[in-house]
């Protein structure tokens, strides 16, 4: 498919996704959620079931998600072990969405702030999880934004990815780590060439697909590299396409399912 074909594509799929009765309620995770009108729809993309399933453990960790949407994963975090869950959103609907969803689930353990990216997030707040469901449908840098929802699945020319690489050490805890997801193709190579120019090492842990089906989900693990990563000489790893994805060094893939 052309880039051009999967834009449209993705474009039909969050106009569908606001012709329906909002707000609706839905069940999951044993949790009692409400969606509401221009926030990012669960009922249209489907990775937030891939990535509660597949979330590693956070008990006892302080958590940060970026990009909460209607607040699904924080709010399943804050309610499965995390010590503290900071939810952060650029849009206001999904900050009021995912403080209303906590208060409905009795999650007293979360703090829900609008924010562009760390913007409103105290320097001194440092984090042992760090995690971004990354919008990772990829357009050309001029490519001008219709509305919000847009900035959920599209990053015009990396430069919301570039800029969370750059800004992130801020707020990691000693041996903290990034989670990205991030789904499966061609621009994994670009993820591993800017983790590694700023500083990352970077490690699958986890990776699958739903019922659905369309895409393949990935769990993508940074930590700043330690003087136990080096940069080595050894050849570039390549997947089973033959596609260069990282080096062995920085990158370990699990066997596929």
């Amino acid at each position: 498919m052309s880039m051009e074909s999967e834009i449209d594509q993705v474009k039909r799929r969050l106009a569908d996704s606001q012709n329906q009765t909002y707000p609706y309620v839905m069940h999951a995770f044993g949790l009692d959620l409400i969606v509401h009108e221009g926030v990012f729809p669960p009922s249209h993309f489907f990775s937030w079931r891939w990535s509660v399933e597949n979330f590693p453990s956070v008990r006892g960790e302080r958590v940060l998600e970026i990009g909460c949407g209607m607040g699904l994963p924080s709010i399943h975090l804050a309610k499965n072990g995390a010590a503290v869950v900071v939810a952060v959103d650029i849009d206001p609907r999904a900050v009021a969405n995912t403080q209303e969803n906590a208060e409905r689930n009795h999650i007293d353990n979360i703090v829900v702030l609008q924010s562009d990216m760390f913007s409103a997030v105290e320097p001194s707040q440092k984090f042992d999880t760090i995690y971004w469901n990354y919008p990772d449908f990829y357009v050309p840098e001029d490519y001008k934004y219709a509305n919000d929802l847009e900035r959920g699945v599209f990053d015009a020319g990396y430069t919301m990815l570039r800029r969370f690489l750059k800004q992130v050490p801020a707020h990691l805890a000693e041996d903290g780590r990034v989670i990205l997801e991030f789904a499966e193709g061609e621009r994994v190579t670009t993820l591993s060439d800017l983790a590694k120019a700023n500083g990352y090492a970077i490690e699958l842990i986890a990776r699958g697909s739903l019922p659905e089906g369309g895409r393949v989900y990935q769990f993508y693990e940074l930590k700043t590299v330690t003087e136990s990563v080096s940069s080595g000489t050894s050849q570039p790893e390549q997947n089973d396409g033959g596609q260069r994805i990282a080096d062995p060094l920085v990158i370990r893939a699990p066997p596929r399912p």
